[in-house]
């Protein structure tokens, strides 16, 4: 029956200080509650709470894997590029100038591809603890 009562008809008030308050709004911000009054329905009726919790490490390795995909998906378009212009010119100078800077920039994306493989074994290093 408790799971069809959806109409929410009945009003509770109670009275809280700025600090009471300041507290539990905390405690509603770190769970997976949408609003105020389902977190303290939940609590006040004793059901469970799903708390999120973060990880700081977990977070910074994922800002560096972001740079990292950023950095990588950018060397790959310039990269597209060069090779495109490759397939289209027709005199042979312009060829060896854009072989040359084609090959440096794959160097480049090795360097990046070094990266990439570091943060991941960063990632499975700190998964396997």
């Amino acid at each position: 029956m408790e799971g069809k009562e959806s109409n929410k008809t009945k009003r509770v008030t109670i009275r809280l200080s700025p600090g009471e308050l300041a507290r539990i709004e905390k405690k509603c911000k770190s769970s997976t509650c949408k609003k105020l009054s389902e977190y303290m329905r939940l609590v006040l009726l004793n059901k469970p709470v799903s708390v999120v919790t973060r990880d700081q490490s977990a977070d910074d390795l994922m800002r560096e894997v972001t740079r990292v995909r950023v950095e990588v998906s950018r060397l790959g378009n310039n990269s597209n590029q060069a090779t495109k212009r490759l397939h289209t010119l027709s005199q042979i100078s312009e060829f060896r100038s854009h072989l040359e800077q084609q090959n440096s920039q794959n160097e480049e994306i090795l360097a990046v591809l070094e990266q990439v493989k570091s943060v991941i074994n960063k990632l499975a290093d700190q998964w396997l603890r």
